[in-house]
């Protein structure tokens, strides 16, 4: 093998990863190409500036998306380092976590008579979900100590200390930095200055100074016990949520009304979290904030099943959410089969989501001449001299058609299907030659047609495990 990659001026081996995540020769061409991916949905998918807009992509499994889902995050770390106001990416896409809470609650609670399904995950916690997310990654925004919170109003302050308290993990130790930081403009919070100020309110404060701070304290632990007890999709201490609420002020939080039961699954208390929560990032000098929805067939709850992955994922096909800021943005990329659901849609779930309103990437497909020229860059990058191009037929006999090489792309239809491919070329070329010397090693029509002749039976098994169709 590493006689044939030399034999074509070839450093490494340009076909040997299949997943995105892992491969350093797809990351270094989209370095290469300014952050950007082949493919004529990208244009659709990416938005202007980075992120902008709503998109959902429908493929099946090895059609590329989690290269553009990589494609689009490089595009925007990259965009942050050349500009002030920059975006903020989130990451939805670690449901395992989120879903063994909400299970496991659900399991708790005695007064539910059927057991808990999928179908209980509704948008309060898909919105919580996110919203622990995106704290998660403005937190570590805000570690990085490049943004001042100085530029935010006293009420953006106190959603902020609220918001970490509810949905950053942890105790305040991790955030207590940042709590300072913003607790340096607020009012005193001593019982007198709760009470009031000048002699009279002083008065008030001795004679109940054994009452107000007990009920300061019964308050803050009662919020304190329904955010733990609300929010589902994480297991909580309260305490540590009552440690870090003790650092806003109480007339704040009596302004929520968030101590009282019943917003489980209340959808316009979470609206109004977020809301609070795109108020602050922008306040803050972000100009877009982007969710990446990405394998949500992959959580153990999941598995796979398509009725499961639609029980999942509906709730969140709400254009009050979808649509709700210009500056808040989701990419959703999506199971294939889950397009099916869309187009089947009733009126009344049709007029929900509003998918005439989102931008909508089906078929995400590849043609034979746009896999053939991504082989052939993979190649050239791969290479001594990558700044010359080297054409995937020279890895062939010089007689084989490059029709030939087309049709056989044609049939394999997805990158991970030809990344495949081509390796089983190469190591079986590999295994029937024994010559060596300085001329490239290539590709004979016998292994050609060898290799070929199993693709279909190949494909057709793959996507029988996988318990779906090819396209």
């Amino acid at each position: 093998m590493s006689q044939f990659l030399k034999s074509h001026g070839l450093q490494r081996n340009p076909f040997i990863e299949e997943e995105a995540q892992n491969d350093k020769v797809f990351e270094d061409l989209v370095n290469e190409s300014g952050y950007t991916f082949n493919h004529q949905a990208w244009d659709k998918f990416f938005g202007e500036p980075p992120g902008r807009g709503t998109s959902m992509i429908f493929g099946v499994k090895g059609s590329g998306k989690s290269a553009l889902r990589l494609a689009l995050e490089k595009n925007i770390a990259h965009f942050n380092r050349e500009h002030a106001g920059g975006i903020l990416l989130i990451k939805y896409d670690d449901f395992n976590s989120f879903l063994d809470a909400f299970k496991r609650r659900g399991d708790q609670d005695r007064k539910r008579e059927t057991p808990i399904t999928l179908k209980d995950f509704g948008l309060a916690q898909h919105l919580d979900a996110i919203l622990i997310c995106g704290m998660e990654a403005l937190l570590d925004e805000l570690d990085a100590g490049d943004i001042s919170l100085a530029q935010l109003e006293t009420h953006q302050r106190h959603d902020l200390m609220m918001l970490m308290a509810f949905y950053l993990s942890g105790p305040p130790d991790r955030y207590s930095r940042i709590m300072d930081d913003l607790g340096d403009r607020l009012l005193p919070r001593s019982i007198f200055g709760a009470v009031g100020s000048g002699l009279k309110a002083n008065v008030v404060g001795l004679l109940t100074l054994g009452i107000v701070p007990l009920v300061r304290q019964s308050f803050y632990a009662g919020v304190a016990r329904a955010a733990a007890r609300e929010i589902v999709v994480r297991t909580r201490n309260s305490k540590y949520i009552k440690r870090a609420l003790r650092r806003v002020p109480l007339g704040y939080l009596q302004n929520q009304d968030i101590k009282r039961r019943g917003w489980r699954d209340n959808e316009d208390v979470r609206r109004l979290f977020v809301t609070k929560f795109i108020d602050v990032v922008l306040s803050l000098g972000y100009q877009q904030i982007v969710v990446v929805m990405d394998k949500i067939d992959e959580p153990s709850l999941i598995n796979g099943d398509r009725e499961r992955m639609e029980a999942f994922v509906w709730p969140l096909w709400n254009n009050r959410i979808l649509q709700l800021h210009p500056n808040l943005s989701f990419k959703m990329l999506l199971p294939r089969q889950l397009y099916e659901v869309v187009r089947r849609a009733g009126s009344d779930k049709a007029n929900e989501a509003r998918f005439d309103k989102q931008k909508i990437i089906y078929p995400f497909r590849w043609g034979d001449k746009q896999l053939y020229d991504m082989m052939s860059d993979r190649l050239r990058i791969c290479r001594t001299d990558a700044s010359q191009p080297y054409p995937l037929a020279n890895l062939f006999d010089e007689v084989m058609p490059t029709r030939e090489i087309l049709g056989a792309l044609d049939k394999l239809r997805q990158p991970r299907f030809v990344l495949n491919y081509l390796y089983r070329l190469i190591a079986e070329t590999c295994a029937q030659t024994d010559r060596v010397d300085d001329q490239p090693v290539r590709i004979p029509h016998e292994v050609f047609y060898q290799i070929t002749a199993t693709i279909g039976e190949d494909i057709k098994q793959y996507y029988q495990t996988l318990g779906e169709s090819p396209e």
